[in-house]
């Protein structure tokens, strides 16, 4: 367990410009031989914490180190995740961004949504607060390298090699929403290199390129198995490469569709498949638990190392009345189209006549991970039955005018229901990781890239049908072309990565969010269920609730406004 020596944190927060939203939190449950007997780093008790200092020890590293780990997004604490902003689920508090900005179509440089991780720090690609986490990767590169001698040469390598990687993942938050950045390997400091510390942008394609270096860099040395929970490991480092390089090869950033993009990704992932160190955890939805942190599908994950410092998805995102009382916020409010999107269980899609789909009886003979992802009229949660029918228990807020569900469903899938709400809405902490990269996602980013390269062959029906094999389903019909199989994969990944914060990149990537069709210039459905007071039948019947306004421009983030006067070096992108 990290020890922290309070006083001299803080002097290492103002020397490095450390942003840390909760200063305490042991983000990883590791063990650093770092402590005294009296559980205090072996620093000087006075003065400042200077260079020497910090770098003078393994143990006084590590605690730095600590702290660059501690700013990976913390989306286990985050009330409006990024599904929000997609096509998966729909909150209709207008002061949140979601509904405000990014489906008013109104996305601009002095407004920019930094995404999930707000309600605890700077959002998930905040453009200030990344390049601050960059900046500290580059300190301790530098410095480290300075004070080698002070470190042994397994340490050195370990410990460049994760950071390496976490500078690459800081990276990707920027390029999966900016695209091309300002590429910066070492510590800029204004004092003494005036204008010098300003770079103008990378294009996308030298983005992607510095971005596939640290990851090479890093998996060259990383272990295939982490020593200590919560350490990037060299699939987590082909993972991180073969995602950037598939949001690359994708239509937003590949308008000419170069097919030997699609290979590279397609490549990079099937070497994180090639490792045979992941496999797909039996159970879909307890992967997500605490109890099962770190298990075989789990590539990279944020880990939470005790109930006090957890996340809070459960008050946040859960059902809003359970048991008479209100506990939760309901932020995580599925969308009618999202629910369409789930199969029958015989695998078919609803809208295949041959289905046995039913509208007025719409929850019967789903797929698994229907029931295990969404909450729904007659659904069970901690021993009540949730009602989102006109007079239940959770009656549908069309208007929005509560914290009930908008849309008539409730989120399931990563909570934990064993966590009871309170009427405070102080619920009690989870040490359930945050997964960043797990075993399914690859094997649908490789059939994706596979088929968008080569074109529907075995390997891709073999990587989807895994993934359908789990939750019961059967393979996906023989004999498509590419661009049917493309209709497999993109519905699968929406299904198998629900509020992952992962669809948000899918369609921006594949440019499907704006035009007559884009799923964020169309309706959004809610569910309204009434029931007949004499027969007790249940009516059930689609309802618009919203209007989505969506530009294309908008599918990539505009560079905020504030850094582009500090910074005339800077082109903004196009449309702003």
């Amino acid at each position: 367990m990290l020890l922290f020596n309070i006083n001299n944190l803080e002097k290492m927060k103002q020397r490095y410009k450390i942003y840390t939203p909760i200063l305490l939190l042991a983000v990883l449950a590791i063990s650093f031989s770092a402590c005294k007997k009296d559980g205090f780093l072996e620093v000087p008790p006075k003065g400042a914490l200077t260079d020497v200092t910090t770098f003078s020890s393994e143990s006084n590293a590590d605690l730095f180190l600590n702290d660059i780990y501690n700013q990976l997004p913390d989306l286990n604490n985050e009330y409006q995740t990024s599904e929000q902003y997609s096509d998966n689920s729909f909150c209709g508090a207008a002061w949140e961004t979601g509904q405000s900005v990014v489906r008013a179509g109104s996305i601009n440089p002095n407004n920019v949504p930094t995404g999930p991780g707000t309600n605890v720090g700077p959002g998930m690609w905040d453009w200030e607060s990344n390049y601050t986490k960059i900046r500290k990767c580059n300190v301790f590169l530098q410095q480290v390298e300075k004070y080698k001698t002070n470190f042994s040469a397994d340490w050195i390598k370990q410990r460049t090699a994760e950071v390496t990687y976490l500078r690459a993942f800081f990276y990707m938050c920027l390029f999966e929403s900016y695209g091309g950045v300002p590429l910066i390997t070492v510590p800029l400091d204004n004092k003494t290199q005036g204008d010098d510390i300003f770079f103008g942008r990378g294009t996308t394609d030298e983005t992607l390129a510095f971005i596939e270096k640290d990851c090479d860099a890093a998996a060259a040395v990383l272990p295939l198995t982490a020593s200590q929970a919560g350490r990037p490991t060299k699939g987590a480092a082909l993972a991180l490469k073969g995602w950037v390089e598939l949001f690359a090869a994708s239509p937003l950033a590949n308008p000419s569709n170069d097919a030997t993009k699609w290979a590279k990704a397609a490549a990079t992932n099937k070497e994180v498949m090639n490792l045979n160190q992941y496999s797909l955890f039996p159970d879909y939805a307890a992967q997500f638990l605490a109890v099962n942190n770190n298990n075989s599908e789990t590539i990279f994950a944020r880990q939470y190392a005790t109930p006090a410092k957890g996340g809070h998805r459960e008050g946040y995102l859960g059902p809003v009345k359970v048991n008479g009382v209100q506990q939760a916020w309901g932020n995580l409010a599925p969308t009618q189209g999202l629910v369409d999107d789930y199969s029958m269980d015989n695998g078919l899609p609803i809208t295949d006549p041959a289905s046995g789909y039913n509208p007025q009886d719409p929850y019967k003979n789903r797929e698994q991970r229907f029931y295990k992802s969404i909450i729904y009229d007659g659904s069970s949660w901690q021993g009540d039955v949730i009602t989102t029918r006109v007079g239940g228990n959770n009656e549908v807020d069309l208007g929005s005018n509560s914290d009930i569900t908008n849309t008539g469903y409730y989120g399931r899938k990563t909570l934990d229901e064993s966590i009871l709400g309170q009427t405070s809405l102080n619920l009690g902490a989870s040490t359930a990781n945050f997964i960043y990269f797990r075993y399914a996602e690859v094997l649908l980013s490789y059939a994706e890239a596979q088929n968008e390269a080569a074109g529907p062959d075995a390997s891709v029906y073999d990587a989807v049908n895994k993934v359908r094999a789990r939750s019961a389903l059967p393979g996906v019909k023989p004999g498509l072309n590419q661009s049917q199989m493309r209709d497999y994969i993109r519905r699968e990944r929406r299904i198998e990565l629900a509020f992952e914060d992962k669809r948000w990149f899918d369609i921006r990537r594949w440019k499907i969010t704006a035009g007559a069709t884009g799923v964020l210039n169309t309706p959004v459905y809610a569910m309204k269920i009434v029931k007949d007071p004499a027969t007790g039948k249940l009516t059930y019947t689609q309802v618009k609730i919203f209007q989505n306004v969506y530009f294309d421009q908008q599918n990539w983030m505009p560079i905020p406004q504030v850094e582009i006067d500090k910074n005339k070096k800077l082109v903004q992108n196009p449309g702003y």
